[in-house]
């Protein structure tokens, strides 16, 4: 058998995953994702270490093609 170099590709998708605010246990998808708007989005968390619920916002950035009308 030859060991083969692996390079791991989901360290930086684990960066921007938000860990319990209270114990600190990495979460992995919220609980319910809230649209507000079109580019505003709400997700409920609970962690299932300690219990906790949270909410985090955040707004998507607008792309050009989201802005050319078709008529």
């Amino acid at each position: 058998m030859t060991l083969q170099p692996v390079t791991c590709t989901a360290v930086p998708l684990l960066r921007k995953l938000p860990a319990c605010p209270l114990c600190g246990e990495m979460l992995l998808a919220p609980m319910l994702a809230e649209h507000v708007s079109a580019r505003h989005v709400r997700n409920h968390w609970v962690c299932e270490s300690c219990g906790h619920t949270f909410r985090k916002s955040f707004r998507v950035e607008a792309n050009v093609e989201d802005d050319v009308r078709v008529e």
